[in-house]
């Protein structure tokens, strides 16, 4: 006979679950250059990824692997890593929960990690300083979108910035889109060091991948996470 066990007020990881799809509906769903360029990367294979139109929603969601098909056309896993066939010459990234680090019995630090993996054969783009490749988006005679990096051009104009690291530009582009993200019902996605949990803070390093015919990078954001409640039935 199981004896009854009174719940004490603990954290009970609420919503942890759903990290990993609100991050990649982050991403669907914001307008800002940044994640536009994250799924252009994604998608476009060749040197002028990032001077293709914006991805439509139903083309950035044909990308997210959503079951347990072949993944050759996917690029948005929810999983560490894909099985050792992957050969596609591509980008690809993939987001899960690594870590969870106590603070104390109400507060945690949870690692949520997003590793980029690029095949080495497309890892130089075009740069996005050329204007005449990356126009502006006007609407209702206004400028609703700046289209060219205005960092990449000296004061005349000339673009000094010809070529990037495909790997590079997707990592800055997670950074940029996702740090300070609030995640309804879990808190905000971080870039930054956590008191108290000086093993979980954020960095990003470069591991290989794949006997050298990829590379890759790993993303490490810390979420400060309190869901404390007295019943065994939250996070559930």
């Amino acid at each position: 006979m199981y004896e009854f066990t009174a719940y004490n007020e603990m954290n009970r990881f609420q919503n942890l679950d759903s990290i990993e799809n609100k991050i990649v509906d982050c991403l669907v769903n914001d307008d800002n250059k940044h994640a536009e360029n994250f799924w252009k990367l994604l998608k476009y294979s060749d040197l002028t990824a990032l001077s293709h139109d914006d991805l439509k929603k139903e083309e950035k969601l044909a990308l997210i692997y959503n079951d347990n098909g072949e993944p050759n056309d996917k690029r948005v896993f929810i999983s560490p890593f894909m099985d050792d066939a992957w050969k596609e010459q591509c980008s690809s990234v993939y987001i899960f929960v690594e870590k969870i680090k106590p603070i104390n019995h109400l507060e945690s630090v949870v690692t949520v990690t997003i590793e980029t993996v690029t095949h080495t054969k497309v890892a130089v783009i075009n740069g996005d300083g050329d204007p005449d490749l990356n126009p502006n988006i006007v609407e209702d005679g206004r400028v609703t979108r700046y289209g060219a990096n205005p960092n990449d051009s000296d004061v005349q104009g000339s673009v000094v910035v010809s070529m990037k690291n495909r790997e590079t530009v997707l990592v800055k582009s997670i950074l940029a889109a996702l740090n300070g993200k609030y995640l309804d019902g879990i808190g905000y996605l971080r870039f930054d060091k956590v008191k108290d949990a000086s093993e979980s803070n954020s960095e990003v390093t470069m591991p290989l991948f794949n006997s050298r015919s990829f590379f890759g990078h790993s993303i490490k954001f810390a979420m400060s996470i309190a869901g404390d409640s007295m019943s065994g039935g939250i996070g559930y």
